[in-house]
């Protein structure tokens, strides 16, 4: 079996789920980081701290506001 990168963390929390599914280890074991991390600092438990996605505003209500173009009559 090849190692292939992992390139979300959705994707990261999916084996991990597998992982504990498969009975190899447990969430709780997950909530401290292996002996000889770098940085044990960084280290968090994906599938306890699951971040909100980001929200993106797809458009912006100043795009619509259009600028008269032309000078309005009298009335």
């Amino acid at each position: 079996m090849a190692l292939k990168r992992i390139s979300t963390e959705d994707g990261a929390r999916d084996i991990l789920k597998r992982i504990i599914a498969a009975g190899r280890c447990t969430i709780d074991q997950l909530d401290s980081p292996p002996p000889g991390h770098v940085n044990p600092q960084a280290y968090r438990n994906l599938l306890r701290d699951v971040a909100p996605d980001p929200k993106v505003q797809v458009t912006d209500p100043r795009d619509f506001i259009a600028e008269p173009t032309e000078t309005p009559l009298p009335f």
